[in-house]
């Protein structure tokens, strides 16, 4: 396959599972900026997002085969979310965490439980979310994705969307209001 053609998602796997060191330089091409965003969102950090962004593409390689994943880009993102965070707290441990970042957890706080101690109840956590996302609109989904999962700023949020900053706002704070009565419901205490 030549490198100056655009892949699809399934031709970049196939790459993969071929051992074809293409693949990698595929998947930066395609998904690159995507991951540093994603990364740096989570870090304030050039040099660790672009690390963490490399890390990803090891990650890939060393899972694929025999993982097929059906949605590379959000399997990629699941990646760098993961070593962004690891990342976050390594760096938050040696106290090098800017402010801002620590903002975007702090929304959730007040919605999930303090701390979960066994793993049957972060994974009822993780499918009360999940079942919540469905019920929203797709741009209410975008909005808590990107601001909870990617840690998008507010402002950048909505420039995407051509809305005012305080309309995300008020959609995040009564998404929020939604999950915590959902969690309640379901007899997760908050």
């Amino acid at each position: 396959m030549a490198t100056t053609a655009h892949f699809t998602d399934e031709q970049i796997i196939a790459l993969y599972f071929e051992r074809d060191e293409t693949a990698i330089a595929e998947t930066d091409r395609k998904y690159g900026s995507y991951l540093l965003t994603i990364a740096h969102n989570i870090l304030q950090n050039l040099p660790d997002s672009e690390e963490c962004r490399n890390d990803t593409y090891l990650r890939v390689w060393n899972d694929i085969p025999p993982t097929r994943p059906r949605a590379f880009a959000a399997y990629l993102a699941k990646i760098i979310r993961g070593l962004s965070i690891n990342r976050l707290k390594f760096n938050h441990r040696a106290k090098r965490v800017p402010p801002e970042v620590t903002a975007s957890f702090a929304d959730l706080e007040d919605v999930l439980p303090d701390r979960t101690d066994a793993e049957w109840e972060s994974k009822e956590i993780a499918r009360v979310i999940e079942a919540f996302l469905q019920t929203l609109s797709a741009r209410k989904r975008y909005m808590f994705m990107c601001r909870y999962f990617a840690l998008f700023p507010t402002a950048e949020i909505a420039t995407k969307l051509g809305i005012s900053e305080s309309a995300v706002r008020k959609a995040l704070a009564s998404m929020k209001n939604d999950l915590r009565a959902l969690l309640k419901k379901e007899g997760i205490t908050v």
